[in-house]
């Protein structure tokens, strides 16, 4: 992840500063009318001809004055929300990173707690064959008897099946390892 998408991105809606464009307008406003009454009239006219000379003179003036302001304003207001969409997409990346890395460490950790498990039921099966092994190893038997062969051949199943059993076990345990090393890599980048 680089840098600049740990640094919050501040867009202040304030930045259009249209306090200052009202004042801008109104100025404006106030200097066409004063210009005209200095420079036409010396006064209010109470005839009806005067006003709409007036109204056309105000409205020829302001009306692409204020169309000029409200196209700025329009254009400052693209500009700011262009700039929070920005802001918006770069922290959705950021945040589907990190949703990412969690399913992911989730994953290998389901993982490991599975191995854990399994070892375990094949610890409870070692100790099982184990106690069979010594049961079957104390019965006594004579060299003639039918059933010393019968003790012999499961006495040599329980010894492969506790050899598969360590095998199964250790292979469990070397997987377990690699998955805790990868946790362990995944955490320290």
């Amino acid at each position: 992840m680089n840098e600049n998408s740990h640094e919050t991105i501040n867009v202040d809606s304030n930045s259009i500063n249209t306090k200052r464009v009202v004042i801008v307008i109104c100025l404006i406003v106030l200097g066409v009318v004063s210009f005209y009454f200095a420079n036409f009239h010396n006064g209010f006219s109470i005839e009806n001809g005067d006003w709409g000379t007036f109204g056309d003179y105000v409205g020829g003036i302001l009306n692409p004055v204020i169309a000029a302001f409200a196209f700025y304003l329009i254009a400052k207001t693209y500009e700011l929300q262009k700039r929070e969409l920005e802001a918006t997409r770069s922290l959705l990346e950021v945040s589907t990173d990190a949703q990412k890395n969690q399913i992911k460490l989730a994953a290998l950790t389901a993982l490991i707690n599975s191995n854990f498990a399994r070892i375990s039921l094949l610890e409870s099966e070692r100790v099982k064959l184990k106690q069979e092994q010594v049961t079957y190893g104390s019965m006594r038997f004579n060299c003639d008897d039918p059933m010393a062969q019968a003790n012999q051949e499961t006495q040599s199943e329980i010894r492969g099946e506790l050899v598969e059993n360590n095998s199964k076990i250790c292979e469990l345990k070397e997987e377990t390892n690699k998955l805790e090393e990868q946790i362990k890599d995944f955490l320290n980048k």
